[in-house]
């Protein structure tokens, strides 16, 4: 098992699948990997010396890209599975427990989630980090991402309640400098808040990417942001705006996230995500898994879901004979979501998304040889269909194996959930909330409206 970047790594007889539409697919490649990029991907390359990874009962791809994470949540699992508005979402996660989270909450919150994303083979999130309420918590987050390994573009906000170290915006120069002063590493920042013409000014001026959550009731705000829009701000969920504000969008080239699962699971602003809308206007979605307090946080989950409702509102349209109904989205399509699109919103396309050389070695390697995937008939529809996090045998980031023979690599899986365990305990007990694993009884308070989401 490779540890360092010097070495050469030759994955030998793979179906490749590199999500670079000029390269191409292989249905027997190779692909060489020299320090922390990717050499070359071909057919019978001849490299000479080499770590060899025999890989002909494989596929393997560009990581994962989950292009909206709220990683902090990481020890709220499940806490809330029927849920289904987002004010309820918000007083539980925010209002009842989220003030009370101290800097090392908010590190094995965010380790466990980046943990569990190399272990499903997710190498880079975009982490909407809406708890930063002081710097440390902040410097807690990049910790947690640096130690697990994980790629990351890092946006820190505000919360949404309790009290907070107001350092925001000002604390983003101290973390450009401090923190994010090189552009080659794992970590890169940005902002995330709702539009605001002058924090977007300070971003652009530090030259940092912004994420804002939109749902219809926002899209005014869009009259006074003109001339502010563009690439670099990404928009996320998105749902059930009118077509004014999608060809402000498309105008603009911002960047577009949808969330499958979470846009249906609280009902946002109409409850069905907006990858079809994005597609309509020319452009192209990442996909997020949101938060995992409800369900899982795989992107096999996440793409399936995406695959399934783009089908339904396709298919609907046209059993009503609609003549300008969609066409119905394929497996290639939702896996470039999941990877190089997801790569283009956080401005890492050029980086990362694609095995194309040159490029960063972000990569997995599924095994096709489980009695639940062979006979792997068709790629594409095995990884978007099929796989799951147990058929992941290796994922490698910048060169490094993270997991390795189906087992993530150098982590203390114990000392991880023990810090897990006493986070969580002091959370419920800071709120006064007494769990019960066979009942929901998550958190509720009355009243509260939260405004930094709906815009009113």
């Amino acid at each position: 098992m490779t540890t360092k970047t010097q070495q050469r790594i030759l994955f030998k007889g793979a179906t490749v699948l590199t999500m670079d539409r000029k390269l191409g697919d292989f249905t027997r490649g190779d692909v060489l990997v020299e320090g922390d990029k990717i050499a070359a991907v071909g057919v019978d390359l001849q490299v000479g010396e080499a770590q060899v990874i025999e890989a002909s009962d494989a596929i393997v791809l560009p990581g994962f890209v989950d292009a909206h994470r709220h990683a902090w949540q990481g020890t709220l699992r499940r806490l809330m599975p029927n849920v289904d508005t987002l004010g309820d979402y918000i007083d539980a996660t925010h209002f009842t427990l989220g003030k009370f989270y101290r800097p090392e909450d908010m590190y094995i919150g965010n380790l466990l989630t980046a943990l569990s994303c190399l272990d499903s083979g997710t190498t880079t999130i975009v982490d909407a980090s809406h708890n930063a309420r002081s710097p440390e918590h902040t410097d807690a987050c990049i910790d947690a991402l640096q130690e697990a390994g994980l790629r990351a573009l890092h946006m820190p906000g505000r919360p949404l309640a309790g009290s907070w170290a107001e350092h925001w915006p000002h604390d983003l120069e101290r973390l450009k400098a401090e923190r994010f002063a090189s552009d080659d590493q794992l970590l890169t920042l940005g902002i995330f808040c709702q539009p605001d013409p002058t924090i977007w000014a300070l971003a652009s001026r530090v030259g940092l990417r912004t994420l804002s959550e939109f749902l219809d009731p926002m899209a005014p705000m869009l009259d006074q942001m003109a001339g502010l829009l563009n690439p670099s701000n990404i928009f996320n969920h998105c749902t059930s705006l009118p077509d004014s504000a999608w060809q402000v969008f498309a105008d603009a080239g911002v960047s577009i996230t949808v969330d499958p699962r979470s846009d249906a699971q609280y009902a946002l602003a109409g409850g069905v995500f907006a990858y079809q809308a994005a597609i309509d206007h020319g452009l192209r979605p990442g996909i997020g898994t949101d938060l995992e307090t409800a369900y899982g946080g795989d992107m096999f989950s996440e793409m399936r879901v995406a695959f399934s409702l783009q089908r339904a509102i396709a298919q609907s349209r046209r059993y009503q004979n609609d003549a300008s109904a969609p066409s119905p989205v394929t497996v290639r399509s939702i896996l470039e979501a999941a990877t190089i699109d997801g790569a283009r919103c956080a401005g890492l396309d050029h980086r990362i998304g694609s095995l194309t050389p040159g490029k960063q070695a972000d990569l997995i390697l599924i095994r096709t040889d489980n009695i639940s995937l062979f006979p792997s008939n068709n790629a594409f529809g095995t990884v978007v269909h099929a796989a799951d996090r147990s058929h992941v045998d290796a994922v490698m980031v910048a060169g490094l194996f993270r997991k390795f023979e189906g087992k993530l690599v150098d982590v203390d899986q114990g000392k991880v959930r023990r810090a897990a365990e006493a986070s969580l305990s002091h959370l419920f007990e800071a709120a006064g909330y007494n769990p019960d694993v066979l009942e929901e009884k998550f958190p509720q308070l009355a009243g509260e409206k939260p405004q930094a989401w709906t815009g009113k």
